[in-house]
């Protein structure tokens, strides 16, 4: 009777195996193998010899085991497996060490951004947030990735404002609206970035509203800074309806209407 373990000896290197995996591909050179389709040569002891590389088998036995490509983090010899899973035929094996550098080429062209929300919080009391602060918030980063944010959050007049600057200009710019720091993390961390660090600074001084009456200034100032790897070429510029005008703009425009200077 046929045994159904197999033990194959790659280029001085043994595997123990089942002849089922073997022809988990009929098609494949190692499915012809083990259906004695194809010429075999054995080793002193008996077990069917490759002459190709033994340490690369391993991640093809696997495959054939799981129908997965499974490799370590730091591999770095995926030319070399490419033409061992060429040797043997093993298709499917093929088109996912294809898509796997695919990819690892992608991942080279990535560059790490930051974006910075830097809220500032200006009052005449030592307890922050409170009623009688002075709020005000800002973005920081590139033109190119700051066109990639949604304008539901971040606001429909930052394009216009981003118009004069070339891609890789830094700019700044302000961010209105309730609870505005939070929802622009909530947007951010949903579009994949990444919160490396968030600190909070703190200053005081005097304000003299009159010769009498003097106060104590506090601010602070909470700096969240985002980051992701994105590829450059890929860039994805969310797709905006009309914008609706500024307040000045609506301002302006009912002043005419009304028959009032401007």
């Amino acid at each position: 009777m046929m045994s159904s373990v197999i033990t194959l000896n790659v280029g001085g290197t043994l595997y123990t195996t089942t002849r089922s995996t073997l022809l988990k591909y009929p098609d494949s050179m190692l499915g012809s193998l083990a259906s004695h389709d194809c010429p075999s040569t054995q080793d002193e002891n008996g077990h069917l010899f490759i002459d190709r590389d033994g340490a690369a088998f391993k991640y093809i036995l696997n495959f054939l085991r799981s129908s997965q490509l499974c490799l370590p983090s730091d591999f770095t010899d995926i030319d070399l497996l490419a033409a061992e899973a060429d040797f043997y035929q093993v298709t499917p094996l093929i088109d996912a060490i294809r898509e796997y550098q695919e990819q690892e080429l992608k991942s080279r062209k990535k560059h790490l951004y930051y974006i910075e929300i830097v809220e500032i919080r200006t009052g005449h009391s030592a307890t922050m947030p409170s009623c009688n602060s002075r709020v005000k918030v800002f973005m920081v980063g590139r033109k190119d990735i700051l066109k990639t944010l949604p304008n539901e959050v971040f606001g429909i007049d930052y394009i216009e404002k981003l118009k004069c600057l070339e891609d890789t200009d830094h700019t700044e710019f302000p961010l209105f609206g309730q609870s505005i720091r939070q929802r622009a993390a909530e947007a951010l961390a949903n579009l994949g970035w990444t919160l490396v660090s968030s600190d909070v600074s703190s200053s005081s001084g005097v304000h003299k509203a009159s010769d009498t009456h003097v106060s104590i200034l506090i601010q602070h100032t909470f700096r969240d800074r985002w980051s992701q790897w994105l590829n450059p070429d890929e860039l994805v510029i969310p797709v905006r309806g009309p914008q609706r005008p500024s307040e000045c703009e609506e301002r302006y425009q009912a002043r005419l209407r009304n028959g009032l200077p401007p």
